[in-house]
């Protein structure tokens, strides 16, 4: 492939400029729009797929069942159903291969010599009398549907090509003429034999795909309106991000890590109606804790102290196990079961030796507690034993007071994370719409496609924000009556307050939403806040928002890790929440951001829609300062 065909993308914004259906313009002669039409995969064997099959399937089918209840005709999918591909990466022109495809979209353009501007398709011979080889220039317009999404060429849904009803013209209207190139409200089309000017008129959707009869909703028709076609004008992706806090071993090629072997067990045993994340639950501990007769089983017994042997730990009971500990032993056991069955013992009897159903009870007893990936890789970050700093190098005297004056329990610096980028699909339209209209990208040969989730690994560090529990109990009480919650919100004085706060933000709809907000807010405004000292501009960083564990994680996307993050922290911490705050209580367009734009705005909280995990939304400085009818009393007053 030649260098003049490449479109280079950097790879931290692989999925947001690279992805299947987005559009990108590139000078070729001349400026003309392409559409990536595919995304090659590359074959390597080191994703764990097995693990997160029933995580991408469960953010997929929540998206889904929006486009159902909109009455399109739209089905869940099975785990099984989804195709996982790392996406190719190729970092430079001298690379043999290929990462993905791309064609000229639209293909449709107008003739421009002699002023003709005759709209034609590409991929047919020009019918106004010039030459194929005469100039002509892309038309980039095209007809989309805010209510189905479907997106089609002007001559689709528009009276182009249609006949004149002033001289009788059989498909004449084909001249097109503006008095405003960029504004297709604009535009008028010719008669190209009488030159009688008519309006360019869009058609009204029914919502159904002409070849396949396929119905998107059955909300009432509305018209298509003209859209450019340019990134990030109609098609958005839909990426998660996810720590992978694994500490296996990667082996060498073909080789499975410990941690795949474990997926595969766990999927081989109870499928994939349940995540294996639950088993991180503490209320799965707690239930596995009280079955005493799976204590009980010799073979339980045995790995038990197996365990205990091998990590020297000095505990005499399974009870005194601590979480990653106790996660070890089931682990052993399911890997080991497994092991014994493929390797020819009766299953039925291994099932009973390992109390595989002891295990299975439990994760039944907590598949309907809603815990994310991120919330559970959020805690496992907090927790972690692995490398980290919980204080910054230089640090004031009163760090901790400081700490506690803007609210936060904890701030830990991971310095070398593996995320995992994964793109579920595509959002088209507006990233506002309520409903989204989410569809997912699928691969493969005709009447046999399947969703496909493309996903790629990245080092990189990231500083985890722990609010402080109490605080935010509090914080939630002072605004039960803006917020709309009538629970009973301040715990009893023996109570846990996390646990207590996990009950509370599971059974109120109305607190969680309110805490996602405060996080969310935090996070957007520490990264506006961050390029003074990081070096890193915004589009380098990211977030993940963990409303049960009351944290977020900002990290960098930057393909090389220069350590900005690192920098902040252990220099300018202080500094960094002291800007946030004066922000906070003071942006540049108030008194409209406050009053008139829900307390968020371009100058103090919005981010690039690819850095945010939202889109923007969900963002409200009054929940930081108070004196709104939203948010009466400041999280940090």
């Amino acid at each position: 492939m030649k260098d003049d065909f490449i479109h280079s993308v950097p790879e931290s914004s692989c999925f947001f400029q690279g992805h299947v259906g987005q559009f990108f313009s590139r000078k070729f002669g001349k400026f003309l729009r392409f559409r990536i039409t595919f995304n090659k995969n590359d074959f390597v064997d080191d994703f764990n797929t097995e693990k997160y099959r029933p995580v991408f399937s469960k953010l997929i089918n929540q998206k889904i069942a929006f486009r159902i209840q909109d009455g399109g005709d739209f089905h869940g999918i099975n785990p099984n159903d989804i195709n996982i591909n790392v996406i190719k990466l190729i970092d430079n022109v001298e690379e043999d291969g290929f990462c993905g495809q791309f064609r000229i979209y639209p293909p449709t353009a107008i003739c421009t010599k002699d002023g003709c501007n005759q709209y034609f398709e590409l991929n047919n011979r020009r019918k106004c009398g010039h030459k194929d080889t005469d100039p002509w220039e892309q038309f980039t317009f095209l007809a989309f549907c805010d209510v189905c999404g479907r997106l089609l060429p002007l001559h689709f849904m528009t009276n182009i090509y249609n006949n004149c009803n002033k001289c009788g013209g059989k498909a004449s209207l084909t001249r097109l003429k503006w008095t405003r190139k960029d504004n297709i409200s604009s535009y008028k089309v010719e008669c190209k034999k009488c030159h009688h000017e008519h309006g360019l008129y869009f058609y009204d959707c029914d919502h159904t795909v002409r070849s396949t009869g396929e119905c998107l909703s059955t909300r009432g028709k509305k018209r298509f309106r003209g859209v450019p076609a340019r990134a990030g004008a109609i098609v958005h992706p839909l990426v998660i991000t996810i720590p992978d806090l694994s500490k296996d071993d990667t082996g060498t090629f073909g080789r499975k890590t410990h941690e795949m072997l474990m997926s595969e067990s766990f999927t081989y045993f109870f499928g994939y109606e349940v995540e294996e994340s639950k088993l991180n639950l503490p209320e799965f501990k707690d239930a596995m804790l009280k079955e005493k007769e799976f204590w009980k089983l010799r073979k339980i017994q045995s790995e038990f102290e197996d365990v205990c042997d091998d990590l020297s730990l000095d505990v005499t009971d399974h009870s005194q196990l601590n979480k990653s500990h106790f996660l070890v032993v089931i682990s052993i056991i399911l890997k080991n079961a497994k092991s014994r069955i493929q390797t020819g013992a009766i299953e039925e009897n291994i099932r009973k030796k390992y109390g595989i159903d002891f295990i299975d009870k439990a994760l039944k007893s907590v598949k309907e507690i809603e815990f994310s990936e991120n919330d559970l890789q959020c805690a496992n970050l907090i927790n972690s034993t692995s490398q980290k700093k919980e204080e910054p190098t230089c640090k004031s005297n009163n760090y901790k007071e400081n700490l506690d004056k803007f609210g936060l329990k904890k701030v830990i610096h991971h310095p070398d994370l593996t995320m995992i980028q994964a793109l579920l699909g595509i959002i088209e339209g507006s990233t506002r719409r309520n409903p989204v209209l989410f569809r997912t990208i699928e691969i493969g040969k005709q009447n046999h496609k399947k969703p496909t989730v493309f996903v790629r690994n990245f080092p990189t560090e990231g500083i985890l924000f722990q609010l402080d529990y109490e605080k935010i109990l509090h914080w939630l009480h002072e605004n039960r009556i803006q917020i709309g919650s009538s629970s009973d919100i301040l715990p009893s004085v023996s109570a846990d307050s996390y646990t207590y706060f996990r009950s509370l933000l599971l059974n109120d709809e109305y607190c969680k939403n309110a805490v996602k907000t405060l996080l969310h807010t935090y996070s957007h405004m520490l990264i506006q806040q961050s390029t003074i000292d990081t070096g890193l501009d915004i589009q380098s960083l990211s977030e993940i928002i963990c409303p049960y564990t009351g944290s977020f994680f900002i990290y960098s996307t930057n393909s090389i890790n220069i350590g900005g993050l690192e920098f902040t922290y252990d220099y300018h911490l202080e500094d960094w929440f002291s800007r946030v705050k004066e922000l906070a209580e003071d942006c540049p367009q108030d008194p409209g951001c406050m009053i008139d734009e829900g307390g968020a705005c371009n100058s103090c909280s919005y981010v690039p829609e690819f850095v945010c995990y939202n889109f923007n939304q969900d963002l409200d400085r009054s929940a930081l300062v108070g004196g709104s009818d939203r948010f009466k009393k400041g999280y940090l007053l």
